[in-house]
């Protein structure tokens, strides 16, 4: 390297500024490339891991409620001491404001309908609290959700569906006074079955238990 530098400046030495830059730009780009991902490759390989070491361990997500970040802070933050974790690897969001079937809302983000299937289809949703209605939508477009017979649910007050246990009614719970209900239909919280955290879900109901 330091003999490179020294014919550079031995064939640059007449030369005037730009007529130096632009001779290093035409002969030594590939140098100059080769130096800038030797920096910048360990940068990004260690911004790369951090990232993964950070990955979300358990996702509530609240669909058509008043989005509220302090209180998705404050959930999240007492979820994660509950379960824990650092509150960075627990995530409650109310951003997820949804247009659907006969329900049409007004001044939303429509990424939100997308962005709610695309953390479906990746397994990212742990729990949901939704409206009856989007919990029959999403069932009409296959989604299956957690049967709570396999969980101890004690004295939750639950939601039946075709006959088996299929959700926690928020109303009655001690989520009920953090969640009050403007859609005009049951509020229900569910696991969807593609999430592979049974023992958090778990965790979550005795939580909420522990709020009653």
């Amino acid at each position: 390297m330091h003999e490179q530098i020294h014919m550079i400046r031995l064939r640059t030495a007449d030369m005037t500024g730009k007529e130096k830059v632009s001779y290093i730009a035409n002969y030594y780009w590939y140098h100059i490339l080769g130096l800038a991902a030797l920096v910048f490759f360990p940068v990004f390989l260690a911004v790369h891991v951090a990232g993964a070491a950070e990955k979300t361990e358990f996702t509530c997500v609240l669909v058509n409620q008043a989005i509220d970040y302090e209180r998705d802070n404050s959930l999240g933050e007492s979820l994660a001491d509950w379960l824990g974790l650092k509150a960075s690897l627990v995530d409650v969001d109310s951003n997820y404001n949804i247009s659907y079937g006969d329900i049409q809302l007004t001044g939303i983000n429509e990424s939100s309908y997308e962005k709610f299937f695309f953390k479906w289809n990746n397994n990212e949703l742990d729990a949901v609290i939704l409206p009856e209605s989007f919990y029959e939508y999403c069932k009409e477009l296959g989604g299956t959700f957690r049967n709570l017979e396999e969980f101890d649910t004690g004295t939750l007050p639950l939601y039946e569906n075709d006959g088996a246990a299929a959700g926690v009614l928020i109303e009655g719970s001690g989520l009920q006074s953090m969640l009050p209900n403007e859609t005009g239909e049951e509020l229900i919280l569910v696991f969807p079955e593609s999430a592979d955290r049974a023992d958090y879900c778990q965790e979550f109901l005795d939580f909420i238990m522990n709020m009653s």
